[in-house]
Parts: C-alpha cells; sequence; structure tokens
C-alpha cells in the first residue's frame, strides 16, 4: 500500500470509492442508500480539492487501484476534513490512520478545525483523539408542507461570491469564495438575502448549506430551500446552537430525530458557528 499526493486523474476513482463506501455504511447501518450522484456534477469538488489544496489531498493505492483518500482544504487559516474513505473491505487494516495524518498535517498552525463526521464509530473515535470539541447533532426528515418561498430571498449566482464571503467569515471564521464557485459549477442554486445571508440548495431542493449574520435572514432561507424541495428532505446537522433551523424545520412539518451517530468537530477560531447548516463537502 502506498499514500501518494492526489492528481486529477484520479478524481473519478474517488468519486466511485466514495460511492460505494457510504452505500457499504447506510446497508450496514439498515438504510436505504440515497440515489447515486451524477459524476458530472460531483467531479468539479473532486478536481479543484486535488488543484486548489495539494497538501490536503492524498489516496491510498494498492496494485494500482486507489482504496482509500483524504481531502482537506485550507481557508483564511481554518482547515477543514472534506472527506476521508477507505474502501470496505480494506477498513480497519490502518489505511485511514494514515490518510487522517498526512491531511491533518495540512492543519499545521491553522486557527480553526472543523470535521464533519459520518456514524462511522471509527470515524468519531479517530477525530476525537485530534483534540477537536464534539458537538451532536439530531437530524429534521419528512416532506416540507407546501408553503410559498420568503419575498425578500432571490436566486444569487457568481456576483454574490463576495457577500458569502462576509457571511462566512462571521460564521465560520473564514471565507471561501472559490468554494462556493464550486458549487455553482457543481450546478447547485445559491440563494440570496441581500447583505443578510445565502442558502445553496441542489436541483432538488436538498439543503447543502445555510449561512446568515442574523438568525431572521438564516430562517428566511431555510424557508425558501425547503419550499423548492420535491419530496423528502433531511436536515442531518442540527446541533444546539441551530434553535432558528429547529423551529423552521417543525414549522414545515418535519420530525426531529436522534442522529444515528454522526457529529461536528470543531476546535480554535471557526467564528459564531450560527446561524449556519454547513457544508458536507466544504465545511
Amino acid at each position: 500500500m502506498t499514500i501518494r499526493p492526489m492528481r486529477v486523474e484520479d478524481v473519478l476513482a474517488v468519486h466511485d470509492l466514495n460511492v460505494l463506501t457510504f452505500e457499504a455504511l447506510d446497508i450496514s447501518m439498515g438504510v436505504e442508500p440515497p440515489p447515486r450522484p451524477d459524476p458530472a456534477v460531483a467531479l468539479p469538488r473532486y478536481r479543484n480539492l486535488a488543484t486548489t489544496d495539494p497538501d490536503g489531498a492524498w489516496v491510498a493505492e494498492e496494485d494500482g487501484e486507489v482504496v482509500g483518500v483524504a481531502l482537506a482544504l485550507r481557508r483564511e487559516d481554518v482547515w477543514g476534513l472534506s472527506l476521508l474513505l477507505v474502501r470496505p473491505d480494506r477498513q480497519s487494516s490502518g489505511i485511514g490512520g494514515a490518510l487522517l495524518a498526512r491531511a491533518h498535517a495540512y492543519a499545521e498552525g491553522a486557527r480553526g478545525r472543523i470535521i464533519m463526521a459520518s456514524p462511522d464509530p471509527r470515524a468519531l473515535r479517530a477525530y476525537s483523539r485530534l483534540g477537536l470539541d464534539l458537538h451532536p447533532y439530531v437530524a429534521a426528515v419528512g416532506t416540507p408542507k407546501p408553503a410559498a418561498p420568503p419575498a425578500g430571498v432571490r436566486v444569487g449566482d457568481a456576483t454574490d461570491i463576495p457577500l458569502t464571503e462576509t457571511v462566512d467569515r462571521h460564521v465560520r471564521g473564514a471565507a471561501r469564495g472559490q468554494d462556493i464557485a464550486t458549487l455553482l459549477e457543481m450546478r447547485q442554486t445559491l440563494l440570496i438575502v441581500p447583505e443578510r445571508g445565502y442558502a445553496v440548495v441542489n436541483t432538488d431542493g436538498a439543503v447543502r448549506i445555510v449561512a446568515a449574520l442574523d438568525d431572521e435572514a438564516a430562517a428566511d432561507l431555510l424557508r425558501a430551500a425547503l419550499a423548492r424541495a420535491t419530496g423528502r428532505v433531511e436536515l442531518e446537522t442540527l446541533t444546539a446552537k441551530q434553535q432558528w433551523a429547529v423551529a423552521v424545520a417543525l414549522e414545515a412539518g418535519l420530525e426531529l430525530r436522534i442522529n444515528s451517530g454522526g457529529a461536528m468537530f470543531t476546535s480554535g477560531d471557526v467564528g459564531t458557528f450560527t446561524p449556519y447548516l454547513p457544508s458536507g463537502a466544504f465545511l
């Protein structure tokens, strides 16, 4: 087994590994895996991180095949772990720990660190040992009640990225305009409350990010996102700080459920972290 820097030509193998690994995790937990993402939509995430953050992008290779990957990003000296995966048949063999060590070395000297953990007990254990604070979360799930979007929310575009940078410095301690641009490249929709906040939603209304300077703007953005939903939604990362989101979820008819083990990990200067529903890919 070899740990080496990720290359752009690895992106399809990394995507396939991501799909395979999370499907296996869902099945092991008795959960039906979601539909597989369109590679054309998903690949910009991996390609751009391998390009912008080469010191945080690593793969494990065996017999010419990618069997593990770690992707970390660093924006304005706030580090985040975007992805850590090992092929199911090679887990618990030391590969994940070796990849995490390489990715976490990229955090050296960072003023803040963020990790969003899957429910995998091995991941939770590994991240806890890095010295970050653990923040459990609950989920809100269901089909939102039909509702008109709030009047103060509009669809945004790349010209709104400076606003996202201002908001992100407040809620997560660092801007990440290049990552918002990547999400737009991934055919996500940007929603804007002028001068106050933004959200990113998928084509089916799945919520990717909500971030704002105040709870009222965040609530309107979440309402607008839920109004676009075409079916069942799941807000997976409701920590104790996000009471505004809990209220909107209940208003929309969603059910609160104890999450099956996932958690947020943070340390250092990561902003207020509220009102904020973070991105799993870009934290």
